[in-house]
């Protein structure tokens, strides 16, 4: 697969911004793909590229990976003006290599909202399939920020809406995001929640090196240091940074240090407001290699966002990340989903926004525990090796982009598989109707009216439908009202139904109305949506199917694990001649009457969801394995 991966801020760990697209397109390496990175040059990144810009533009290769920059520069501290032209600019040029290079799929990450429009147009003029990473919401984060003028705004989610109108899938860093991009309509099924991670590797390599040896004077060897290390900017509400430190030293805690690292629109004014403080050290950007040795260094890090509620949820910081993959204990001045893992897990402190007494608490209490601040670091470490791991994160974006790939590259499957559902289930309905006649007979002279069973079921993407068949069950309920058990509302004649796969017939219906295919997974219950992880999920890129792949191997026999990876391993390798064989195996399962019901179970016992999902971050991080190609057991 060749993949065009559109991110303006991209960077290597010997600059100073972040580096998940870095990682990112590694791994996609790794896995075999080809990637070209197209960017351009910023303040705190470094691609990777020293030659000279030739009309600016300059390439080549960075670990595997190749690399288009363009020389438009960018900086935090630039008019917003400035930027906004530079967005706009970058998207142009952008948009000029998705129309001439050559690729299978592209791929375009925010922010800024702009670097949606490369992927826009790359579906819409050349069909390319586009999937969407959204790092941020717009115009949801600016609104929130402040921003009132309506022409902007009603742009931006213009904007917004066309990115994801186009997207066949969409990548979210936080719940938030996910939710909001939901929140527009679009189908929550086709949304990975990917966070940040942290590299391990990278920090387990890294020479140790204490703040008091690169800031003598400034700060001691048996200082407590906490370290904020990111952009200065009005987002990032380092005012709350500088508050706790005027408290510190008011109470004479010189022994607390804040140490904040970076540059950004807001330095300067910080720097004036703390003159005077000996508890407040600043210091300028350093390469991501080098501030991985001073986060492992230091003894806390810093989690700070002004208090807007928009970021709540919907932010994954790449420095909250770095903390955790230095093993250090986080401080965290504001609520979500990172304050909660952070105080569910015991990696740190959180505390309210806005609140620098109780800022200024937490780094006193930390100072004077240093034992317990060791064992926090401990489960900051724990948490970034068990939840989020960059190896499992990217592995999980690879999974997601090789499965768009994979439904994008049959074009000519789509319309041929229509249409044998269609002359199918019409044949089908009229040749079986002295079937279909005689057993709705049935089922009225047994179990009574009404004949045919009516649920809502989930069908392409998770929407829902609803499915048709005839009732195999009594209505029968105990004292409370309650359903019985399916054991005890299941009749031999409804056995007998379900044996012969009779009670499926009027779901030939559904397949002709568009609803259902014959050959796909089979829709199971709308409850089940949130329980599946991202990989499970993708069963439902594919219509639901009368029979599948998993009800040849076994049917109600098998578990929901193994139920589901057969489905997946179906939606990568379908095929015309494979929904065949599908068929006529189905035909013989159905006469050996093999795998009704789970062992023990009249039918299938509830699926609560995978083992590996629990927990309350989103699993996007899983390392499930790809569904292995399973002979059909015969």
């Amino acid at each position: 697969m060749r993949v065009l991966y559109a991110h303006q801020y991209f960077g290597t760990p010997s600059g100073a911004g972040g580096t998940r697209s870095y990682e990112m397109a590694r791994a996609l390496v790794a896995a075999g793909h080809n990637v070209t990175m197209v960017c351009a040059s910023a303040e705190r990144s470094a691609t990777g590229l020293d030659g000279a810009f030739v009309r600016g533009r300059r390439e080549g290769q960075v670990d595997g990976i190749r690399v288009i920059e363009f020389a438009l520069g960018y900086s935090n501290a630039d008019p917003i003006a400035v930027r906004a032209w530079r967005f706009f600019v970058f998207a142009l040029r952008a948009i000029s290599v998705a129309l001439s290079e050559r690729y299978d799929l592209i791929f375009a990450t925010s922010t800024p909202l702009t670097a949606a429009l490369p992927g826009i147009a790359a579906k819409l003029l050349r069909g390319k399939p586009f999937v969407f990473e959204v790092r941020d919401l717009w115009p949801e984060l600016p609104r929130a920020m402040g921003m009132r003028n309506p022409l902007a705004l009603g742009a931006m989610s213009a904007l917004e809406r066309a990115a994801y109108a186009c997207a066949d899938r969409v990548v979210a860093l936080a719940p938030g995001i996910r939710d909001g991009v939901a929140r527009t309509g679009y189908s929550r099924e086709r949304i990975d929640l990917i966070p940040n991670g942290c590299d391990l590797e990278l920090f387990d390599a890294a020479v140790q090196v204490r703040p008091a040896d690169l800031f003598p004077g400034r700060i001691g060897a048996n200082d407590f240091v906490a370290v904020f290390a990111g952009a200065h900017g009005k987002a990032n509400g380092l005012d709350a940074a500088v508050a706790a430190a005027r408290l510190l030293q008011e109470r004479g805690r010189a022994d607390v240090k804040l140490l904040l690292i970076g540059t950004g629109s807001e330095k300067a004014r910080l720097v004036g407001e703390a003159e005077g403080l000996q508890t407040l050290v600043f210091a300028d950007s350093v390469p991501k290699s080098k501030l991985a040795g001073l986060l492992r260094g230091a003894d806390m890090g810093l989690q700070l966002l002004a208090n807007v509620p928009a970021f709540y949820d919907g932010t994954s910081p790449n420095k909250f990340f770095d903390y955790l993959a230095a093993g250090r204990p986080v401080l965290i001045n504001y609520p979500g989903w990172l304050a909660r893992t952070v105080a569910e897990e015991g990696a740190g402190w959180a505390v309210p926004p806005g609140d620098a007494e109780a800022f200024a608490e937490a780094l006193i209490a930390a100072a004077d525990d240093r034992n317990e601040a060791r064992r926090s670091g401990q489960a900051a470490r724990a948490l970034a090796e068990n939840r989020f791991a960059r190896a499992d994160l990217a592995a999980a974006l690879v999974r997601a982009l090789e499965g768009v790939y994979t439904l994008t590259r049959r074009p000519r499957l789509a319309p041929l598989k229509r249409a044998l559902d269609i002359v199918a289930s019409a044949a089908g309905l009229v040749v079986l109707s002295p079937v279909l006649l005689l057993t709705a007979l049935l089922v009225r002279s047994r179990l009574g009216s009404p004949v045919l069973f009516r649920q809502v079921r989930p069908g392409l993407h998770g929407r829902p439908f609803e499915i048709l068949k005839f009732r195999t069950m009594r209505d029968a309920i105990d004292r409370q009202g309650r359903a019985l058990p399916d054991s005890d509302r299941l009749t031999p004649f409804g056995k007998t139904l379900r044996a012969l796969s009779l009670d499926e017939l009027p779901e030939l219906w559904n397949v002709l109305k568009g609803e259902m295919s014959l050959v796909g997974p089979r829709p199971l219950l709308m409850e089940y949506l949130p329980l599946y992880s991202p990989e499970q999920a993708r069963r439902h890129d594919v219509r639901p199917g009368l029979t599948g792949w998993a009800q040849v191997n076994g049917r109600n026999a098998l578990g929901w694990e193994e139920k589901f990876a057969l489905d997946v391993w179906y939606v990568d390798n379908r095929s015309f001649l494979l929904d065949l064989k599908i068929l006529f195996l189905t035909v013989l399962k159905v006469f050996r009457r093999e795998g009704v019901s789970a062992s023990g179970h009249a039918t299938m016992p509830a699926f609560t969801g995978s083992p590996a999902t629990a927990g309350p971050v989103e699993p996007a991080a899983r390392s499930a394995k790809r569904a292995p190609h399973r002979a059909a057991r015969s």
